[in-house]
């Protein structure tokens, strides 16, 4: 009897740990998935059960919205509007009329120190090429075509322009509401947790499996670090960590460096005595706008600008 009681009771303890067992796995299971799009690495990390399917299911998404905001590409939404004269107007779809209502929100709060319409004066630094630093006269000439008071936009999704050459640059904003959206895909599909980061632009949501707390903790990079070591650390449950900072793209003239954080009053990179701003906010297309509005700004009024939308700014 004894030596039977003692086989039910291991046999007992083994069946309670094989059913915790299996209940935790699929919690615990991890797909990962690294591709290039937005002109960045965007890698998407989700846990628990059908994680490859929603990963997959993400990606085609982030496809989607990349082919509508590329300003590059002849076929998108944007190079449509782009390309339209004074007078015509174009059907925004859902996703380019929900970027455009915040960072239009964003743009006009802020006095313009965010504005969706940078696009003819960044095409003058071309700072997707080697780089070139335009002539004053350029710029001045560039800047009668920025202001959102050019941009024509209704809720209804009409888009057009009241002056000839107006055109939109996304960058700002478009990343950090695709991250919003891959986040929704994720829920959509169940998983316990994820993280996407979009070039830096992050978002997540969920029980991170990897901390004990269950919190997701993002490094702050340290400016022009030669080895990309982290200096500080947010750590947030859900919500979107975005930083804008001038040691991501940039290039270097006659010894002088010249970053893409344009400023819309004066059509050149907006020099501070910092060299980035990190947006904490509730979702990713606020924080990428703010990331934008708030280092042109400055520490001070940038900082009290992100708190009016409930976001914090951390500036380095």
């Amino acid at each position: 009897m004894k030596k039977a009681g003692w086989f039910f009771g291991v046999f007992l303890v083994l069946t309670v740990l094989a059913a915790l067992f299996f209940k935790a796995a699929p919690y615990n299971r991890k797909f990962e998935k690294t591709e290039f799009l937005f002109d960045t690495t965007c890698t998407v990390t989700a846990y628990g059960k059908g994680a490859e399917a929603a990963v997959e299911a993400v990606f085609e998404r982030l496809e989607e919205i990349h082919r509508e905001t590329d300003m590059f590409s002849e076929n998108s939404t944007v190079a449509r509007f782009n390309f339209a004269k004074m007078g015509e107007t174009i059907d925004a779809n859902e996703d380019l009329t929900k970027i455009l209502e915040t960072a239009v929100e964003i743009g006009k709060h802020s006095n313009g120190a965010f504005d969706v319409t940078i696009a003819p004066v960044v095409q003058l630094w071309n700072f997707s090429g080697d780089g070139r630093v335009p002539s004053k006269s350029e710029i001045e000439e560039k800047l009668e075509l920025v202001g959102l008071d050019k941009l024509v936009f209704e809720k209804s999704g009409r888009l057009g322009k009241n002056i000839d050459g107006v055109m939109l640059d996304l960058g700002g904003a478009a990343k950090g509401y695709a991250g919003d959206e891959a986040i929704e895909v994720l829920k959509n599909h169940g998983v316990s947790g994820a993280v996407v980061d979009l070039g830096g632009n992050i978002t997540c949501f969920g029980d991170n499996p990897a901390t004990s707390d269950g919190k997701w903790r993002i490094g702050l990079q340290k400016p022009f670090s030669p080895t990309g070591e982290f200096d500080d650390v947010v750590e947030i449950k859900s919500g979107a960590v975005v930083t804008g900072g001038t040691y991501q793209r940039y290039f270097e003239k006659n010894g002088k460096k010249y970053h893409h954080i344009i400023d819309p009053h004066t059509g050149y990179p907006s020099h501070k005595e910092y060299s980035s701003v990190t947006i904490v906010a509730e979702n990713g297309l606020l924080a990428d706008c703010l990331a934008t509005a708030c280092f042109v700004m400055g520490k001070e009024e940038g900082s009290a600008f992100a708190e009016m939308f409930g976001a914090e700014a951390i500036y380095k």
